[in-house]
């Protein structure tokens, strides 16, 4: 393609443009709502993500002895432990090491425990540390399962509670996108048919003139792309403010919930806007435009 035919294919894509104001003002409007709503619960479901592995270290599970079990048979309970696929590291803590640390905990006072060593109510226990969050309830039901092992102390409805408000957000996520993205196609695609059936004699005339399909879509493929592109553009700026605005409210002040960095992921945003945008604008060309290429 030469350059005046370059020329000419983005003049006709502005031209149409502007020709419409009205519609194409709603494909970029539609356009970037959808990308904002879903780029914002992407970003929610990602700090959500963050939160989780955060407390793996702030999940160490607590195994207890049963009380009928000496020291030395308590402490070779921890080799069975270790075998479990998703731990880590096992820490085991005799129930005169309990004391000691009881003792810690009680400072100036410690001397209300005094003759507690001659008969220790403690229990011997593990302090269990897990790889992952993802199957924590199969590590704990495993641990469960050990003989010896009378009970078992852990997170495991905090981090359930989460991974399933995570999975809900993430199929949300994607059900946003599928139907915005179907109205945006939609908008576009009639935005581009008003421009054809304005020029439908035009279109009629270069094809029996021999003008290719190529040449006469050209123009409108450019048309979409500048109002997805303008929309990835608008959304990628009001989304890092609005997750900026979000951030602001307080939800980073919260000890436990880890939120994404955005200037960490931008690029990433950016690019998928665009790519996004990019595929919404031209099936919605190629759409309208089908119909009046069939002379």
């Amino acid at each position: 393609m030469n350059r005046h035919n370059l020329f000419y294919h983005f003049r006709e894509g502005v031209k149409g443009i502007f020709s419409h104001g009205f519609m194409s003002l709603a494909s970029v409007t539609v356009m970037v709502t959808c990308l904002v709503l879903t780029g914002t619960v992407l970003l929610l479901v990602m700090s959500l993500n963050l939160t989780i592995e955060s407390m793996v270290t702030l999940s160490d599970i607590r195994a207890y002895v049963d009380e009928s079990y000496s020291e030395e048979e308590a402490e070779a309970i921890g080799n069975k432990l270790r075998m479990i696929e998703n731990v880590s590291g096992v820490d085991f803590i005799s129930n005169s090491r309990a004391l000691d640390e009881m003792r810690d905990q009680f400072g100036t006072d410690a001397w209300l425990l005094d003759g507690l060593e001659y008969d220790n109510p403690l229990r011997h226990n593990f302090r269990i540390m897990v790889v992952s969050i993802d199957g924590y309830e199969d590590t704990v039901a495993d641990i469960a399962a050990i003989p010896g092992i009378s009970d078992v102390h852990s997170s495991v409805e905090s981090v359930s509670k989460l991974s399933m408000i995570r999975n809900i957000l993430g199929a949300a996520s994607f059900a946003l996108m599928v139907m915005l993205g179907a109205v945006a196609v939609v908008i576009i695609s009639n935005t581009i048919k008003l421009a054809t059936f304005d020029r439908r004699e035009e279109i009629a005339i270069m094809k029996m003139i021999g003008a290719t399909d190529g040449f006469i879509r050209f123009p409108f493929v450019i048309e979409s792309v500048i109002l997805s592109q303008a929309a990835a553009g608008i959304a990628f700026g009001l989304q890092w403010l609005v997750y900026n605005y979000l951030i602001g409210t307080g939800l980073s002040s919260i000890e436990l919930i880890r939120m994404v960095d955005f200037t960490t992921v931008k690029y990433y945003f950016l690019g998928g806007f665009m790519g996004i945008a990019f595929i919404f604008g031209v099936l919605g060309s190629a759409i309208s435009i089908r119909k009046f290429l069939k002379v």
